[in-house]
């Protein structure tokens, strides 16, 4: 009888919990049909990005609505390197507002003047430490790559499930390389939803 209630107990737990310490509400919060920005992030992320020609990484924070993970805004960790192609800070604190990650790839392309923003996009991947910090970041739902001012690519934690091995670049899933608009000075106040192509 002992042991039948040691088994049920391990059994309860191991549908209750994952590795990391997350329990299954978390994990049901993982999946979200739609990133939404709010238009003063995406406006405020473009031109972080225009500014910077050395990788940064920014803490989002935002809620569930409905189906929709919405990004209402983010913070900067304290960074101790930034260089072009890599950028090291201090992890992103845990709150409720968490939900992951952002972070730039600056283009050599940018500097060109008539780049298309197909080539622009081809700067939207994870690279395999990418991939690693994502991994890590267990709390972490979503993070963001941007590769121009108006391309980013969003990968959701389930993205990256049937990654095996030692991948050097993971591109966008498919609908989540998104060319977003810049709010010109309107303030309709309204929600923007990624657009993915």
């Amino acid at each position: 009888m002992k042991r039948l209630s040691w088994l049920l107990i391990v059994a309860a737990s191991a549908a209750f919990a994952q590795p990391g310490g997350r329990d299954a509400n978390s994990r049901a919060n993982d999946y979200f049909r739609n990133l939404v920005f709010e238009p003063k992030v995406s406006d405020n992320l473009a031109l972080l990005f225009e500014k910077f020609d050395t990788e940064l990484v920014l803490c989002l924070e935002g809620e569930r609505r409905g189906v929709d993970l919405v990004v209402t805004d983010f913070r900067m960790p304290h960074i101790f390197m930034s260089e072009t192609g890599r950028v090291q800070a201090e992890s992103c604190k845990l709150g409720p507002r968490s939900v992951g990650t952002w972070h730039n790839h600056p283009s050599p392309y940018m500097r060109v003047v008539n780049s298309s923003s197909d080539v622009l996009s081809r700067n939207c991947y994870l690279s395999r430490t990418d991939i690693t910090d994502f991994r890590r970041r267990t709390e972490a739902n979503v993070t963001v790559v941007s590769c121009a001012p108006q391309i980013y690519a969003y990968w959701r934690r389930g993205d990256l499930e049937s990654v095996v091995g030692e991948v050097a670049l993971l591109p966008p899933p498919v609908g989540q390389l998104v060319f977003s608009e810049i709010q010109d000075g309107r303030e309709d106040g309204g929600l923007r939803q990624a657009r993915g192509r």
